[in-house]
This record gives C-alpha cells, sequence and structure tokens, in this order.
C-alpha cells in the first residue's frame, strides 16, 4: 500500500464501534500503513464533542490536533503522499 499516509484511529472504549475502529486499526496495519490507535477509557461514540464535562474528549481533541499537525509536515515534506 504504498504512499498511503499514517493514519490515527481513536475509540472510546464504550463505543458500540470499538471492536470496528480496533478491526481497522489492525487492518491498515497488516498492510503497511503507520498507525496509532488511540483508545479512551469509558467513554462512548459521541465523547469526543463532549469537552466540556469529559476531559477524555479534551484529552483526544488535542491528540487529534497533534496527528494532524503531525500528517501536515508530513505532507509538507512529501507532497506525493497520499495520493
Amino acid at each position: 500500500m504504498g504512499g498511503v499516509p499514517a493514519a490515527t484511529v481513536m475509540v472510546g472504549s464504550l463505543d458500540p464501534l470499538h471492536d470496528d475502529g480496533v478491526a481497522y486499526a489492525k487492518k491498515l496495519e497488516q498492510s503497511g500503513v503507520r498507525v496509532e490507535l488511540k483508545e479512551y477509557q469509558g467513554v462512548t461514540h459521541e465523547f469526543f464533542g463532549m469537552d466540556a464535562v469529559v476531559a477524555d474528549a479534551r484529552t483526544a481533541q488535542k491528540d487529534a490536533g497533534t496527528a494532524l499537525k503531525r500528517a501536515f509536515a508530513a505532507k509538507a515534506k512529501n507532497p506525493s503522499v497520499g495520493r
């Protein structure tokens, strides 16, 4: 799977789609994609937007920002990635 950018997959432990997210991350990794799997304990599917009341949402938002910055920096170094 050449040219595929790295991926960050974020899942909540109580998300009904948790296992699908983990399986997706594993499949990407098995295909040669660099993957960071972030699992947040005790949260549901919609936790990401609940930063006013869920501390892990703030953490996840910061983690997403860090991953995006890393991806944009990698793209700037190698514009052909992800084409």
